[in-house]
Parts: structure tokens; sequence; C-alpha cells
């Protein structure tokens, strides 16, 4: 299997989940601590390098991947309890839950390590979006290498779910909702989308996306801050 730092593109595309979490780091200090659990690509940690934040942490289990990230992050554990007794400012959670087991006790262990006031960015994907609801209605339910039916997901989650392992973790002082929309630019010729009206395009999908979560979010998207 191909390792997950080359697998999973990084998206810095309008209304996908990493757009949404670079929007998320503007204005943050450069002395925050960042734990990203399941660094993949390590592009989070690159962008977040590029704005002057250095305390940078990563969890990762794939050891291809683990050795690329390494001249990314300070360092690199193969599991988060390595991290215990030390505390963050900002854990990432971003596609990783649905790749576990057990989602609420990976969820648990990361804020277990979020500082009070500490932030968490999650992003699980929508198994209620339409691109799994209508081949449902004819009998399919296949799995693909990529996407909402990625076959190494072993967790589905729709908002109502998000909600209940939110709930099911330490108070929170505040969260805050959001969606993506499809990465169609992985898909499609640059010059098709790297243009003013495809954005436009895509702004107003995302608009909709929000409006209509349940069945038009790619992924469910949530920041929230620990009490």
């Amino acid at each position: 299997m191909v390792a997950p730092h080359i697998r999973y593109q990084f998206k810095p595309f309008v209304g996908s989940n990493h757009w949404w979490a670079l929007r998320q780091f503007v204005n943050l200090p450069s002395s925050t601590r960042v734990l990203d659990v399941g660094s993949g690509s390590g592009a989070i940690g690159q962008a977040l390098k590029m704005q002057g934040v250095t305390n940078l942490y990563a969890v990762e289990i794939d050891a291809e991947a683990r050795e690329h990230a390494k001249g990314i992050y300070k360092e690199v554990a193969t599991d988060i309890s390595e991290f215990a007794g030390r505390t963050f400012d900002l854990i990432l959670l971003l596609d990783v839950l649905e790749h576990v087991t057990n989602p609420q006790d990976l969820f648990a262990d990361a804020m277990k390590l979020l500082a009070p006031g500490g932030k968490v960015l999650i992003s699980l994907p929508n198994v209620a979006h339409w691109s799994v609801r209508i081949p449902l209605l004819f009998g399919n339910f296949d799995y693909y290498d990529r996407g909402i039916m990625d076959r190494t997901h072993y967790q589905f989650f729709t908002r109502k779910r998000v909600r209940q392992l939110l709930r099911a973790g330490p108070p929170l002082k505040r969260c805050v909702f959001s969606s993506s929309i499809e990465p169609v630019e992985l898909l499609l010729p640059k010059v098709l989308w790297d243009n003013p009206f495809f954005e436009a395009v895509s702004k107003v999908r995302l608009a909709i996306a929000w409006a209509l979560p349940g069945f038009f979010a790619y992924q469910h998207l949530v920041l929230a801050e620990k009490a």
C-alpha cells in the first residue's frame, strides 16, 4: 500500500478541510505548541513552519511517513501515549479518527494533552453525503482508495455522531461546526480549476454545504476549545 504521505495529498483548495484549517492558523502566535495527530504528508506542519510556528510535534504510525515528517516536526512519535505528561495549545485531528477502531479513545487521549483554553481541529468524513446515499439507494456500498469510502476507514460519521463524540469528552468552552466540499480539483486539469470562475463556484458549493451539511458536507469540520 502507498505510504500516507504520498497517498493523501495536500488540498489547499477553497472549501477543503486543509483550506479551512489554514484559515484557523491566521494570527497564530509563533510560540504555539502544536500536536499534529496523523501528520501524513506533513503539509500542514510545513505550512505552520512557514508561518513561524516551530513548536511542532506529530504522531504518525506509518514508518515511511514518519521518516518523511522528521524534517518538519521537532519530534515524531508512533503513538500519542509517548506525549503523556505534556500539554499543547493546538491539537490537529484532521482525517484521522475514522482510521482507528476506537475514535472515542483517541479523542479522549488527545484532549488529555490539550492545555486549558487550547483548541482542537477535527475533520471527519460525512457518510450521509449524497455520493454515499444515492448509490446506497441502488444497493451499492463500495470501498475505494480514497474519499469518504476509503477502504482504510474503520468508522463512519454523521453530524449527529460527531456531536456524540464531542459530548463524551471533557467539557468544551466553545464548539464551532463547519463543512467541506469535494476536492474535485484533484480530478481535473489545473487549467479548469485555477481561475476566479471556478473559485466562485466553489464558494457557492461551500455555502450550500454549510446550509445543508447532512446531505452536502463532504466532511464535518469542528473547532473546539477546551474549558
